[in-house]
């Protein structure tokens, strides 16, 4: 939530660039809060007596997974395309910073593509966190229930 509220004081001073980013948060917590609620409601839909549990149990275990797996590129996406906004927002201070006429402009490429690396490790790096938390939330119950449900048919 700092972070927002850093992002919108310090980069989005202009009214209409803070609706434009308003409205981006505010699509991203609903699509976040749609995978939440799909994922709660495959919890309850296995807690349910089913005729064929085997197969039942089965598909919804691949359909958690995929909701874990979209939940991750949905934080990725974002995280994405908030450093593409904030660089389109600011491409005047960008674009004057990597002129051919600047004295130092190897330097200064050197700085951006650096910058640009470090950006891209943050967000593989928080791609790796969310995928961790995820399995260490649902993945081992998932594999322990799929373990029982490969002896159960063997």
């Amino acid at each position: 939530m700092a972070l927002i509220i850093l992002d919108v004081l310090v980069f989005f001073r202009h009214v209409a660039i803070m609706y434009l980013f308003g409205a981006g948060i505010f699509l991203v917590l609903c699509v976040i809060g749609l995978i939440v609620y799909q994922r709660l409601k495959l919890i309850r839909q296995m807690e349910q007596q089913q005729a064929n549990l085997y197969h039942f149990l089965k598909t919804r275990i691949t359909r958690f997974r995929q909701l874990m797996r979209l939940h991750d590129y949905v934080g990725v996406g974002t995280l994405f395309f908030l450093a593409v906004f904030v660089v389109a927002f600011r491409w005047d201070y960008v674009w004057a910073y990597l002129q051919p006429g600047q004295p130092d402009r190897g330097w200064h490429l050197s700085v951006a593509g650096g910058g640009l690396v470090v950006l891209l490790a943050l967000i593989y790096a928080a791609y790796l966190t969310g995928r961790q938390e995820h399995q260490r939330r649902y993945g081992r119950y998932l594999d322990q229930l799929e373990a029982a449900l490969r002896e159960l048919r063997d």
